[in-house]
């Protein structure tokens, strides 16, 4: 998660580090005999260590949430097509960093703060330009934004954060730069932007 300040909240990978022992786990449950005791104790034992890792991932995402939410300021994040991107070559790492799961404990944490969570159209945030609002093309591998426009060079899902939070706010981006959340007509209240999970989350600074 990459934050429109450049803060980055990197994922643990709680069960690519367990991958091992669990593979270990698992090859002790294939040489017992179904059904027999020492069947059932090394099922209970490998059960016993995926839970931890879903314990793990799931207190990872609880503190996230909170630490988003602890500035009282809504959140928005990019409406990702999760199964879809579950079928692909990354989908070992998208099950490990558990977006949905983290999705469902942020709205629900934000509901019962009185603050919301707003799902944006993802397409295209990382080809436009965050401070001019024009199309920068870029391949996958480019990391690097740099606006030949404007000459803004930040990181890629730097800017992606910069563009959710103009969208969620309704307003093309240099509009959205100049207003407050209430003037937008988003809400009363400050607002925290939060692009993709969980690639990163902006925030909008309220004026007076």
């Amino acid at each position: 998660m990459v934050t429109d300040e450049g803060e980055v909240i990197e994922v643990p990978q709680y069960y690519r580090k367990a991958q091992k022992p669990l593979k270990r786990l698992q090859r002790s449950v294939s040489r017992k005999q179904k059904g027999s005791n020492r069947y059932q104790k090394a099922v209970k034992r490998l059960s016993k260590a995926h839970q931890k890792v879903a314990n793990q991932r799931r207190d990872f995402h609880h503190k996230v949430a909170h630490q988003l939410l602890q500035k009282g300021r809504h959140i928005a994040h990019e409406a990702l097509n999760i199964k879809g991107l579950a079928r692909t070559r990354l989908a070992k790492s998208i099950h490990d960093a558990g977006w949905g799961e983290f999705l469902q404990i942020l709205a629900a944490k934000a509901e019962r703060a009185g603050l919301l969570t707003i799902a944006g159209d993802p397409r295209g945030s990382s080809q436009g330009c965050s401070g001019c609002g024009r199309d920068v093309p870029k391949k996958l591998h480019e990391r690097w934004h740099d606006c030949p426009h404007c000459g803004l060079r930040i990181g890629r899902d730097h800017n992606s954060a910069r563009v959710i939070k103009s969208r969620a706010v309704g307003r093309p981006v240099l509009q959205a730069q100049e207003m407050s959340c209430y003037r937008a007509g988003v809400t009363g209240k400050p607002a925290l932007y939060a692009s993709a999970w969980v690639r990163e989350y902006v925030t909008e600074k309220s004026r007076p």
